[in-house]
């Protein structure tokens, strides 16, 4: 009965509409972040205001690595990454996390400088006092949560691509 139901699919018009779809994903993505600019460059830092958009933007993320770990492409992903590139891709983690806690560090240092000190000698020393300690809260926060998500998305992914060559040698083998 398989054979009744096999549909013919023309892999050029397949690719093609796969490279679209990549294409409006990544149009979507620059609107949300331009809408994201627009909204606090307009009403200020406001998450009530931005808070859609976060979501949208943090939902697509989150989806694409669930599924594509899911799928076992996350591995093939890296691998084909670390082939081309000068940094592996878990290096690339590691300087990711690192520089969102140190982003986010000096974001509460200059905040708290500005917001909160009456004098500029004041300002200094809130401003190193909080960044110290934002750095030690977040960069470890962020390499551990970034780091982690990583690993267990390749073990997820590389678990997938076992068990599917598992299942083409025993199909190869029944034959």
């Amino acid at each position: 009965m398989e054979f009744w139901n096999r549909k013919i699919v023309d892999e050029r018009v397949y690719n093609m509409q796969n490279k679209i779809y990549r294409e409006i994903y990544l149009l979507t993505m620059i609107i949300l972040i331009v809408s994201i600019g627009v909204k606090i460059y307009r009403f200020g830092i406001n998450m009530e205001s931005i808070a859609t958009e976060m979501v949208i933007l943090i939902a697509a993320s989150l989806y694409y690595g669930f599924r594509s770990s899911q799928l076992g492409v996350f591995a093939d992903e890296v691998e084909l990454h670390d082939a081309n590139s000068k940094f592996s891709y878990s290096t690339k983690q590691l300087i990711l996390g690192s520089g969102l806690g140190l982003a986010i560090a000096l974001f509460m240092g200059i905040n708290s400088a500005y917001q909160y000190a009456d004098s500029s000698a004041q300002a200094i020393e809130y401003f190193f006092i909080v960044f110290i300690v934002s750095l030690i809260i977040y960069v470890p926060l962020y390499l551990l949560l970034l780091f982690a998500a990583y690993k267990s998305a390749l073990n997820k992914s590389q678990k997938v691509n076992s068990k599917m060559l598992e299942e083409d040698d025993d199909a190869g083998r029944n034959r």
